[in-house]
């Protein structure tokens, strides 16, 4: 059977009123929500949704507490109080409780305070932890996977000073989930709640998912004259990263000769206005910033303009470097990339004995097996200008030599 699976595309940031729209748009029963919700021993509050327009089509979600009584500052070491066993299903309370600790123990840790005394203003934020994981629930997702986050830059009046512009407790909630930043600017990008939430229920590794539906989170009212919003997809797994699924007879004969496996990044974008001297440097320069392999592919483009498709294969790592170079050094305005694993063959360079003397080869091979062999470009040159003698005839002699070695060794073998 396979995994339901959520990948949270936060192009914009994420908070939980972006996070709680988009369960919405993907078809949460919002009446289901609020029994759920008015069944705890919590104060009355109220749970709204509507359909935006702006800046897509999307869902909002509101949450506000409507007790008539003064509210008192909530103790998050009370939590598991407010919430004993039997009040919600074991596997919705637990990642409450958990994502209510990793907030107490980052305040704590920042504000130099005895964890059992963290409090913040009122509820409001364990209402929203409680119905981002209900609505999850509900809808029976397994796993969450996330986009990179933008970290703003920058800083903002606080009440007590000037603060960054992303708040110290969502960096070191989300320090603990291993998540993935990306510099950018304006105001808050991710919520506290947010940030709870994700420390405990997303990963940020790599996916490759079906998409089978796609819903849209949008905030309700503007933030700095810009309206927010969240895309949501669901689907499935399209094949586990730890293993590539080959059909037999295939698959068995990779498992006997031990096929290595990795991840690469995979880079692409468009040019059709750069000279060829100013393409042929950025070849060298995308080399020297450790891309594994740079090519360039000619092709039509709109208008029937000649064009130059850049491809950039690149370790996971270098992607992001990599991207932002791409962006700073050619005309293009923007990048494509995707993750993707590689078979490879082993390759192991050794030195034979030939008429020209030795001479460094390049040898292939799957696990143990020995595949093929070939003479190395740059030995070949190094014995032609020595000899004074056409490449294309080092070249040949040299292969001919190879191709009697590995004919001989496959016999042995």
């Amino acid at each position: 059977m396979q995994n339901r699976v959520v990948y949270l595309d936060c192009y914009d940031g994420i908070t939980a009123p972006l996070l709680l729209g988009a369960l919405f748009d993907i078809g949460l029963d919002i009446e289901a929500l609020k029994k759920a919700m008015t069944a705890l021993p919590l104060p009355d509050h109220t749970i709204t949704s509507q359909k935006q327009y702006t800046p897509v089509r999307g869902s909002s979600a509101t949450l506000t507490l409507t007790t008539s009584e003064t509210l008192s500052p909530w103790k998050l070491a009370e939590t598991p109080v407010l919430l004993p066993p039997g009040t919600l299903k074991e596997p919705v309370r637990q990642p409450v409780l958990a994502m209510v600790q990793h907030l107490a123990q980052a305040t704590s840790k920042l504000r130099n305070l005895p964890i059992e005394d963290v409090t913040l203003p009122d509820i409001t934020p364990l209402l929203w932890l409680i119905a981002l994981v209900l609505g999850l629930d509900m809808l029976n997702l397994d796993e969450i996977y996330a986009s990179p986050l933008p970290m703003s830059a920058g800083s903002r009046q606080g009440s007590r000073g000037q603060e960054p512009a992303l708040f110290p407790e969502v960096l070191e909630m989300l320090i603990h989930a291993e998540a993935i930043w990306y510099n950018t600017v304006g105001d808050e990008h991710v919520s506290l709640e947010a940030a709870a939430f994700m420390s405990e229920m997303s990963s940020f590794e790599p996916v490759n998912i079906h998409v089978t539906q796609a819903g849209y989170g949008c905030s309700s009212e503007r933030s700095g004259n810009v309206a927010r919003s969240l895309r949501l997809c669901l689907g499935n797994l399209f094949f586990a990263p730890e293993r590539i699924s080959l059909p037999s007879p295939v698959q068995t004969t990779l498992e006997q000769a031990e096929v290595e496996t990795d991840w690469v990044t995979v880079l692409e974008t468009n040019i059709d206005n750069m000279s060829g001297e100013l393409l042929g440097g950025l070849l060298d320069h995308l080399l020297e910033l450790g891309a594994l392999d740079v090519s360039y592919t000619p092709m039509q483009m709109k208008k029937n303009r000649p064009a130059t498709l850049i491809r950039v294969i690149a370790p996971p790592e270098l992607g992001e470097q990599l991207a932002m170079s791409l962006l700073r050094e050619t005309t293009t305005l923007g990048v494509r990339f995707q993750h993707m694993q590689r078979l490879k063959a082993r390759r192991e360079p050794r030195t034979i004995q030939t008429s020209f003397g030795p001479m460094l080869i390049k040898v292939k091979y799957l696990g143990e097996q020995l595949i093929s062999a070939s003479p190395e470009y740059e030995e070949c040159a190094r014995v032609a200008r020595e000899r004074n003698i056409p490449l294309a005839d080092v070249y040949e002699v040299a292969r001919s030599e190879v191709q009697t070695l590995i004919i001989g060794n496959k016999k042995k073998a």
